[in-house]
């Protein structure tokens, strides 16, 4: 059984892209792969996904060779737990506020001695009981990529000490999310996000994180990466749809009707 690690991803590339996932289809997650994209984080917080459609999803993900991502729908063992036990190689914990917040992230995501992620060799991460228990162990913690939402202004006055806590590798902010607790719902390029997004780059740097962010248009992610950020959550699976849907229809018109606007 094959895995696809997204922190050996990052590791050997330095820059991992690719789309949040919404829809339960599979043949969308395989689409993306051919696309091209490094990553699939499906989102169990915005997107109302079973666990077993969770699990169809990660499969589509590996076939496709991306790397499966889950963002879990909040910062607890159990959602924590189910995500990596199904084979995600990454995790997206929305909501970080401070330093707490990331240890509890880390405790439910990690192995003793970093953490308490529960022990179960016999689940699809641990290929059914046929992986030794010393390689289960070692592919959990050089394998999996913990990363950690900074959306809240609160969480910025904190960021030093949210990324000083070990076993955290990405610190991503959510610009939507940050735009509305900094008063300018929606005005992702602001300068309060913008300001933001400087002060977690730089305190990435200073403690050697990889720093994240969403970007729903060329424009934005040109923009982020200016910035810094190295690992770009970009779009979403039904929005990119979406938008080829009028890109083609468009084309079409143009073609009907040459220098129209119809």
């Amino acid at each position: 059984m094959q895995r696809v690690s997204a922190k050996a991803k990052l590791s050997e590339r330095r820059f991992l892209t690719g789309p949040f996932v919404e829809t339960p289809a599979p043949e969308m997650v395989e689409a993306l792969g051919l696309a091209g994209f490094d990553i699939a984080i499906i989102d169990c917080e915005h997107a109302a996904f079973s666990g077993e459609q969770v699990r169809h999803l990660l499969r589509a993900a590996v076939v496709a060779g991306l790397a499966p991502l889950v963002r879990v729908r909040e910062n607890a063992p159990g959602p924590i737990l189910e995500a990596l036990d199904l084979g995600a190689t990454g995790l997206h914990i929305p909501q970080i506020a401070n330093a707490a917040d990331a240890e509890r992230a880390v405790r439910a995501a990690r192995f003793p001695p970093l953490g308490e992620r529960g022990f179960n060799p016999f689940v699809r991460a641990g290929r059914y009981g046929s992986l030794p228990v010393a390689e289960l162990r070692r592919e959990a913690a050089d394998d999996t990529l913990l990363v950690l939402h900074i959306e809240a202004e609160a969480a910025l006055e904190h960021i030093d000490e949210i990324l000083a806590v070990p076993g955290v590798d990405v610190a991503f902010l959510g610009p939507y999310d940050m735009s509305q607790t900094l008063g300018v719902p929606g005005e992702v390029t602001h300068p309060k996000v913008l300001q933001a997004l400087r002060a977690v780059v730089e305190a990435a740097r200073r403690r050697g994180v990889v720093v994240g962010c969403f970007a729903s248009r060329p424009e934005h992610a040109a923009l982020w990466l200016r910035e810094g950020v190295t690992y770009l959550a970009y779009s979403v699976d039904s929005y990119l749809f979406l938008e080829a849907a009028r890109a083609a229809r468009t084309a079409i018109e143009e073609a009907r009707f040459p220098g129209s606007e119809a």
